[in-house]
């Protein structure tokens, strides 16, 4: 019998090897012996390495959003393994205890849906339509001709070096997949970066994010960066102006090829960018040389929201007369194609799913059939977000081949939400591969014929109950404000502490969140003071 404590494998496996006793020992022993012997030991479980498959698998990781290519491992089914141990712990006491070590690994389905592309790209177009997709997925998910993404964090200020691999990857990749990253990408700015900041200090952190962005796309092989305009704040409209001129000179100085690409907004608050006027006024106050690399991106969103007809032919040829007139085609250089949960004029910025809001089908029948969008980068800013629910069952009805361990797992019962939460909702990355394929298909469509109408149709019906909820918040919005403009202000009325807080000039929790049009929105994304 091995001496106690000793550890021994019922699978066979030779005891382990004393340890080597160097001279003088033996008097320690002796001296051990004698203190009493521990309490039995217990039992513990042990995980055989060896009866583990290994798998070889490469990641390469992009920190900050750049990129990140995954090799695929060896399909597998979740291993688990049982070990059984013995320990024996006295002269006649011996203990079997089975251990079980388990290591979950991802379904077949679930392997093979994060490594195949949501559609086949089509090729040969003259509209280049994507989305807004993540780094970490460019060399995989792309099912369009064009895509966005974020440089970095777009919630943090750091701005972490690019890597000189990271660079390569990604150039690599662009390549690999037949991607101009000098006409279709499309990288978006950081939402704190407000280049109109009156504030010195908090100004000056915004142009150095801004300035390393610019820098990255150089880097990368990006030729065009969308951003915001950003806001006035608590300043004039004609001062922010000023501000951002000056900003975009001075980056326009300190880099060579990057073209930055202004965003139309929907005008909500001191946001700068609802009227194509501003964009005008804006190029007024910048040296003329550096007017080439200065772009415009039309978000059909926004535009819609402050005032523009886009959602007739005729109002959407109006626009484009405006556009031309007031800031010039040459710089048009992206779209942003997304329908309104809103009405026009509402500035609020809510993005529907193309055919679901205010702007309809037609709206973008006119942008898909429109010469001069062709070889511009048009993305997809749509939601995505769908309960998590559904998304399995779709999983489920669409996959044919799952096998019995798959299935047995799909239908294992779920745990129960609290009553009145809201379902989990998880994004749905498909919603962006079935818009583009419909926009793709509205490219010489008939829209008087009986399919795009049939299309128009459907698509309508499944947003009317979220127009027919903002259609009414919207119209007691407009009486409310009718109600205020016929009464007047009361001279000798005492204002509340509500109008206090509210009044020009205040900074205040209540001046931010009151709306006062009962509704859940926050206008367009808010720029960091």
């Amino acid at each position: 019998m091995p001496p106690r404590g000793t550890r021994r494998a019922t699978s066979g496996g030779a005891p382990r090897s004393q340890p080597t006793t160097s001279p003088g020992s033996n008097k320690r022993k002796s001296e051990e012996s004698a203190v009493p012997s521990s309490p039995p030991r217990k039992s513990k479980k042990v995980k055989s390495t060896d009866q583990l498959k290994t798998v070889a698998s490469s990641v390469l990781t992009e920190s900050h959003g750049t990129v990140k290519q995954e090799v695929g491992e060896e399909e597998k089914e979740e291993t688990k393994v049982s070990v059984h141990v013995q320990l024996e712990q006295g002269p006649d006491e011996k203990t079997a205890v089975k251990g079980k070590a388990t290591k979950k690994q991802k379904t077949k389905l679930e392997k093979k849906s994060e490594h195949m592309p949501l559609r086949s790209r089509t090729q040969g177009l003259r509209m280049h339509v994507g989305a807004h997709v993540s780094a970490a997925k460019v060399d995989y998910i792309l099912s369009g001709n064009a895509f966005a993404l974020f440089l970095k964090s777009q919630r943090k200020w750091d701005n972490p070096p690019l890597q000189d691999d990271h660079r390569d990857q990604f150039r690599r990749l662009c390549q690999e997949q037949n991607y101009d990253a000098a006409k279709y990408i499309l990288p978006h700015g950081s939402y704190l970066v407000n280049l109109a900041q009156e504030d010195k200090a908090k100004s000056k952190q915004a142009y150095d994010s801004f300035l390393d962005d610019l820098r990255r796309c150089e880097a990368l092989g990006i030729k065009l960066y969308n951003f915001h305009p950003g806001s006035a704040n608590q300043s004039s409209h004609s001062d922010a102006l000023r501000r951002l001129a000056k900003a975009l000179t001075n980056a326009l100085s300190a880099t060579t090829t990057v073209i930055p690409v202004l965003e139309t907004m929907c005008g909500h608050g001191s946001t700068i960018g609802g009227q194509l006027t501003e964009f005008r006024d804006l190029l007024a106050m910048i040296p003329h040389e550096h007017h080439p690399r200065i772009g415009i991106c039309i978000d059909t969103c926004h535009s819609f929201a402050a005032g523009y007809d886009l959602a007739t032919s005729t109002g959407f040829q109006d626009f484009m007369k405006e556009f031309e007139d007031v800031i010039g085609l040459q710089h048009l250089r992206a779209l942003h194609l997304n329908d309104s949960k809103a009405p026009r004029g509402s500035r609020r910025d809510l993005h529907a799913n193309i055919g679901t809001g205010f702007l309809g089908l037609r709206a973008f029948h006119n942008v898909m059939n429109e010469s001069r969008f062709e070889g511009l980068p048009m993305i997809l800013e749509t939601p995505i977000d769908r309960p998590e629910s559904s998304i399995k069952n779709q999983k489920e009805e669409e996959d044919d081949t799952s096998d019995a361990d798959s299935k047995k797992k799909a239908t294992k019962k779920q745990p129960k939400r609290p009553a009145g939460a809201k379902p989990a909702m998880v994004a749905d990355l498909s919603v962006w591969a079935k818009e583009i394929e419909l926009l793709e298909s509205l490219i010489g469509m008939d829209p008087e014929g009986p399919e795009f109408r049939a299309l128009e149709k459907k698509l309508s019906d499944e947003g009317r109950e979220e127009r027919e909820k903002h259609q009414e918040q919207y119209d007691r919005k407009l009486e409310s404000e009718k109600k205020k403009q016929t009464k007047g202000p009361s001279k000798k009325a005492q204002k509340s502490l509500l109008e206090m807080m509210n009044a020009p000039g205040r900074k205040g929790k209540a001046s931010q969140t009151a709306t006062g049009d009962g509704s859940e929105d926050e206008g367009c994304q808010s720029h960091s003071e």
